[in-house]
């Protein structure tokens, strides 16, 4: 996995405010256990992937700010396993459709259902951080090696 020098390098180009980054960047690499309050029960989440526990509680974190309707937790969440991934896996970043397929078939979930059970989907905040890595393909794959 990149180091968090990278990570935080990424967050930025794609408009994520660092504290939010590193946020989620030690939840995702330490563990999401201690965030819980011990008063809230999530037995039913138990049997969950971890990877779609910890979307929904970055959407949840998300759904606290006021002052912005920008998903960035969710976002940084995305980019965090997408870098990962990157590093990872040996899919040349020529073929974006591919390694984006990939990566939500094997590694994180593309929707959460919401209180009233209805499905909530972050094609935008992929779709965003896809032409982020578009854009700038040489420069991740050096920052990759």
């Amino acid at each position: 996995m990149p180091n968090w020098e990278i990570h935080n390098k990424w967050t930025s180009k794609a408009g994520i405010d660092p504290l939010i980054a590193n946020f989620v960047d030690r939840n995702i690499d330490y563990g999401t256990e201690w965030a819980f309050n011990e008063n809230q029960q999530f037995d039913e989440e138990l049997d969950e992937p971890i990877s779609l526990r910890q979307l929904k509680f970055f959407y949840k974190k998300d759904l606290e700010k006021k002052y912005s309707n920008d998903l960035l937790y969710v976002k940084a969440y995305y980019l965090h396993h997408l870098l990962d991934f990157l590093k990872e896996t040996r899919f040349s970043l020529n073929d974006l459709d591919k390694i984006f397929f990939e990566f939500l078939k094997k590694k994180v979930f593309r929707e959460v259902l919401n209180e009233k059970n209805e499905k909530i989907t972050f094609d935008k905040q992929i779709q965003e951080i896809r032409v982020i890595i578009e854009k700038n393909k040489e420069e991740l794959i050096n920052d990759l090696k």
